[in-house]
């Protein structure tokens, strides 16, 4: 977390810092056939699949950024810290997101949706009611995004006269193990970034399974490592409901992707 932000303080130097990242992936980009065969790309890809979760209708903000970066071109500009902070999960390869805080209540949490959360589209002038057991970031009934890593609310956005801001990057335990100290050394760039662009002096915490919540300065958070524990025990109730459906009565199957078939034989020769 950062306060006191100077948003537009170093544009010239952030703008630089983006512009390498956005070179560097664009050459990276060479040595693989599509962002999703990139191996940081494919993790993420695994772990929501395993929740239920599509890659192809819900790519991660890094699968996202990725693809953009792979087909070259000039990065996109929004402001110097919006640039700063697509910078550093670029170079990594891992999702990353920003909150204005001051637009935010007194509690960041990671949770399953309930009833009565909404979620307001950039794209649209009014909120939207969300189904419950979606995994997002939430500020209490607000939800600030969709499926965990897919897309951003209008709320909560940075903009140029942001001054508290939360920047989170999340590090799957594969990438982790596959890349040594990645989290930690996401974390010192972001901590130096933000000194050395922004005149701030963040407070920096890993929030991990053995340790799920902080409480850092006058706001609460609680980000909940448990939670996509929960999600996968959510989308297997489904799926045995599914089962259990299927099997009293067998005439009826349903595709993968979910559209009604014919009666099966056994029912049609009933």
């Amino acid at each position: 977390m950062g306060e006191s932000v100077e948003v537009t303080a170093v544009r010239t130097e952030v703008e630089k810092l983006w512009q390498l990242a956005w070179d560097e992936a664009a050459r990276v980009a060479l040595t693989f056939a599509n962002t999703q065969s990139h191996p940081r790309v494919a993790a993420w890809r695994e772990a929501m699949g395993v929740v239920g979760i599509s890659g192809r209708r819900f790519p991660s903000s890094i699968e996202s950024l990725l693809r953009r970066a792979f087909k070259g071109g000039e990065p996109p500009h929004i402001n110097p810290l919006v640039d700063f902070y697509n910078a550093m999960p670029l170079r990594h390869v891992v999702p990353a997101g920003g909150f204005d805080l001051t637009e935010l209540g007194d509690t960041l949490e990671l949770r399953l949706t309930r009833e009565g959360d909404t979620f307001h589209p950039m794209d649209s002038s009014s909120p939207e009611s969300v189904q419950p057991g979606e995994i997002v970031y939430v500020a209490g009934n607000e939800v600030l995004t969709r499926h965990f890593l897919w897309k951003q609310s209008y709320r909560g956005l940075l903009g140029e006269s942001t001054s508290s801001v939360f920047l989170v990057c999340e590090v799957l335990g594969a990438v982790k193990e596959s890349g040594g100290r990645v989290a930690e050394t996401i974390l010192e760039d972001f901590s130096e970034g933000l000194r050395r662009h922004f005149g701030a002096e963040p407070t920096t915490f890993l929030v991990e399974k053995r340790a799920p919540k902080t409480a850092k300065s006058r706001r609460s958070v609680k980000l909940t490592a448990r939670a996509l524990e929960s999600l996968k025990h959510h989308r297997q109730r489904q799926l045995d409901e599914r089962m259990t459906r299927k099997e009293t009565d067998p005439r009826i199957w349903r595709t993968q992707k979910g559209n009604r078939r014919e009666l099966m034989k056994r029912g049609r020769d009933a």
